[in-house]
């Protein structure tokens, strides 16, 4: 209960902590799917991730043009399903559970936070906030299992190790965009 305080001062634990109701097998199943296929992962940050890095030719082997492109977005798109499969197969083990948990209300700051600190701490079967292992598992063995269709010129371990700065670095960007999209929508459609 001492670090549900601690965390709660820091924004992260929602008054209702109480209320926090674990994922069934069920709804651990529907994350995957959501998050590895889902509109938000297949037409938004794919096609984004895949854009950058084909406009940076990253890997080179793969060339800056459509065809280039494709690749990408299907190492992407297979990277997530390892990733996500990771960290939900863990996940599930440990009772350790990967969705955002949305403050939806406060200070900019605290909202900030909130995504800040659950890019690295998941909410475990009693509810409290502790470091994200199956989520660290699942970056790490994605950022490591590329080794496998990727070209060899990106599979070092430096190349590795910026894939994993990555993949937290996009956890944190996709944890933003679930605490302020509501009020973005809210704000374009007053518009």
């Amino acid at each position: 209960m001492k670090h549900l305080a601690i965390l709660f001062l820091f924004g992260i634990v929602p008054v209702a902590a109480q209320s926090y109701q674990p994922l069934t097998a069920e709804e651990r199943l529907k994350w995957f799917g959501k998050s590895t296929y889902g509109t938000r992962s297949l037409l938004i940050s794919g096609p984004i991730t895949s854009a950058w890095r084909t406009y940076r030719n990253r890997p080179e082997e793969w060339g800056p043009h459509w065809d280039g492109f494709g690749k990408r977005y299907s190492a992407r798109l297979l990277n997530n399903s390892v990733t996500n499969g990771l960290e939900g197969s863990f996940g599930a083990v440990w009772n350790e559970d990967p969705r955002y948990f949305r403050l939806g209300q406060g200070s900019v700051g605290k909202r900030l936070g909130a995504a800040a600190k659950q890019t690295f701490l998941s909410r475990y079967g009693n509810g409290e906030y502790h470091f994200g292992a199956a989520r660290a598992i699942g970056i790490t063995g994605g950022a490591f299992a590329q080794k496998l269709w990727m070209p060899d010129s990106v599979t070092s371990n430096r190349d590795c190790a910026i894939r994993i700065g990555g993949g937290y670095l996009g956890q944190f960007f996709g944890n933003l965009a679930r605490e302020f999209t509501p009020e973005i929508k809210r704000m374009l459609k007053r518009n």
